[in-house]
Formats: structure tokens, sequence, C-alpha cells
């Protein structure tokens, strides 16, 4: 049976918390923001995640060739984080300059404040046509002192027309891109 009510709310429920992915390549380390990182293990000695990144951004590539990343779960207080990370290009230059950073032993950022991070090892990227979804075992992990995560939904509330504006710029230009390359089928 279908059900008539609008059913396009129901997917923004999957969409994880906000993350900063980093990762280290011969220019130096890089982050952005990422929605979309999933638990991917039910061994506990062996926990893995399913970290999604579009081709379109630079961190994809760093990943792509390091084989290792760290992801920060952002705090509730990081929203400040979300306009350096999810906005600008590390192909542009240094955009984690004068932002508090820490790395990990292969050089990839993480964001002190966050709720916690984690240094991961790629084990097998797979090929979604317009991104790459990293399968990664996580080496390590630690708190970083934030109480809170900070889901997409709370952010929006807090960063402002002008980045909402922006970003649903940037949003519209990454979905042309990815319409023409994602694997999907009618």
């Amino acid at each position: 049976m279908t059900d008539p009510r609008p059913a396009g709310d129901v997917l923004s429920h999957f969409w994880a918390p906000l993350c900063a992915v980093g990762a280290s390549g011969p220019g130096g380390p890089n982050a952005q923001i990422c929605v979309s990182v999933f638990g991917a293990s039910i061994v506990p000695e062996r926990p893995r995640l399913l970290v999604s990144l579009s081709k379109t951004n630079y961190t994809e590539g760093l990943v792509r060739e390091s084989g290792r990343l760290a992801v920060t779960l952002l705090s509730d207080a990081q929203a400040d984080l979300l306009e350096p990370l999810g906005l600008h290009s590390g192909r542009d230059g240094n955009k984690l300059a004068g932002l508090e950073v820490e790395l990990t032993d292969s050089g990839a950022p993480t964001f002190p404040g966050g709720v916690g991070a984690l240094d991961c090892e790629v084990l097998e990227p797979l090929d979604l046509g317009d991104a790459t979804a990293f399968l990664v075992a996580v080496r390590d992990r630690w708190g970083l002192g934030g109480e809170k995560p900070l889901p997409w939904a709370v952010a929006k509330t807090v960063v402002g027309e002008e980045f909402l504006q922006r970003w649903a710029e940037k949003s519209a230009r990454e979905q042309e891109a990815a319409r023409a390359v994602m694997r999907w089928q009618d």
C-alpha cells in the first residue's frame, strides 16, 4: 500500500551527525564536512565505518591516495567549522590555516572540542560513480571533550542565512555534477 503523505523529509533522518573527515597528502593536511559516516561492524573488537565522500571534494583524493583518514564527530559548539571546512576547497589553499587542529600519526587532522575522533585505515574503496564509499577500520579512537553531536537540523538554526544560501548554491553545483556520473537505474 502506498502512503499518500509526502516522504521527502524521511530521507533526511538517514544523514549522520556532522563530521569532519580529514586526510593528508604531499600538500599537507585537509578536511571537509561529511554527513555520510555510518557504523559498519557488529563485532566490537573490529570496529568499521563506511565513509562516503564526493569525488568533487579534494579530501576524497587524499584519502584514496593515502589509505588513511580521520573522523571528528563535531560537537554542537563547533558550528563555526562548517564554513571553512564545508564551503572552501583545499585545492584553493590551506583551509585549515587559523583553525585549532591536531594531527594523527598519519598526518590527518582532527578538531579539538569535538565529541570524539577516530583514526582509520581504508580497507576497501567502493566506487559509487559520483562518490567513493570508503570501508575503513577504526585503528584508534578517543574523546575530545564535546558533549553533544551537531546534527544538520541544529546547525541550520545557528549558521545564518548567508551561509545557508552559499551551502545551497554549492550543493546545487555538486548535485548537477553527481547526476551525470552517479550509479543509478531508472
